[in-house]
């Protein structure tokens, strides 16, 4: 009897284990790091990386809020650049600045998105956005 209930039990613990993973894949994009609520010190220049599924340039954007605008992305304030491909994934790594009021020098919550451009279905909203993921920056 046992036997039996042990194969409904594996299955609902792997569509389970499916379903979150899919949670992180926004529009062919899944974030694999920094990953969400990381904490970098302050001076420290973390590599943004992420898989992409689909066409178009690549870029991210890493902002104080996670406000979205009109095409569902967040804004650039803090940073923002073209990601390439590296292997099967794609990196961006920002450009430190050392001086006091540079975001990698603030502590603070920041909020990182990437994004695919791609136009090929149409003008209205070439943004192909990806899940939000929050970065600590401390002393």
């Amino acid at each position: 009897m046992t036997r039996h209930l042990a194969i409904p039990f594996a299955v609902v613990a792997l569509l389970a284990s499916g379903a979150s993973a899919d949670a992180a894949t926004k529009n062919g994009i899944t974030p694999l790091s920094p990953k969400n609520n990381t904490t970098v010190g302050t001076g420290a220049t973390p590599t943004f990386k992420m898989k992409v599924r689909g066409k178009g340039q690549v870029w991210v954007h890493v902002c104080k809020s996670k406000a979205k605008d009109a095409d569902g992305v967040i804004c650039s304030d803090e940073s923002i650049g073209q990601a390439r491909k590296n292997g099967r994934n794609y990196e961006y790594t920002p450009k430190f600045f050392d001086f006091p009021d540079f975001w990698l020098n603030s502590p603070g919550t920041y909020y990182w998105q990437a994004h695919r451009i791609d136009c090929s279905t149409g003008t209205d909203d070439c943004k192909k956005e990806g899940p939000i993921r929050k970065l600590k920056v401390s002393t």
